[in-house]
């Protein structure tokens, strides 16, 4: 078999490179690769701690919305219900004039009504006042009797009877 010898001097010398190399290779290339992850990780732990607070950002503002909101309705029902309730009153006190003002017309119509029937009683009493003194006159006139007195009497009674 053969013998395999060793050659020291190729040997350190072939080491000597390795470790060159790997030395070169490792501040070449291994440490700014290594930079360019510990940059690229910070940058995305920055960008994930930007989006966590963005995202704390929009619930915070998508609650202070809500509780505008809720707000502005509480104002809208509020402005509603005043509104409603002044209809209300409106419509009650509109209702109470219109009721006052009907009384006040029905009694001033009932006391006009009664004026004109005072009116047309005192005016045919007096027309039944003239007419006794025609008659009177007239029965004066002729002569009188006792039964001619007597049933002229009882026309008169029953004729201002059917009168009132």
């Amino acid at each position: 078999m053969p013998e395999v010898a060793i050659h020291w001097k190729e040997t350190v010398f072939a080491i000597i490179n390795f470790a060159i190399l790997a030395f070169g290779l490792y501040a070449l290339l291994w440490k700014p690769f290594l930079k360019m992850l510990d940059d690229r990780k910070a940058k995305i732990s920055e960008s994930l701690c930007a989006a966590e607070a963005a995202s704390e950002e929009a619930k915070a503002t998508k609650a202070a919305l809500q509780a505008e909101i809720a707000k502005a309705r509480a104002q809208a029902d509020s402005v509603l219900t005043a509104a409603q309730q002044h209809s209300e009153e409106t419509r009650r006190e509109i209702l109470a004039q219109a009721k006052l003002e009907a009384q006040r017309l029905t009694e001033k119509a009932k006391a006009e009504i009664q004026r004109e029937k005072e009116a047309a009683l005192l005016q045919i009493k007096q027309e039944v006042a003239a007419l006794a003194v025609a008659a009177a006159t007239r029965i004066l006139k002729d002569e009188m009797n006792d039964d001619l007195q007597k049933k002229l009497t009882d026309k008169y009674i029953q004729e201002v009877g059917r009168v009132q």
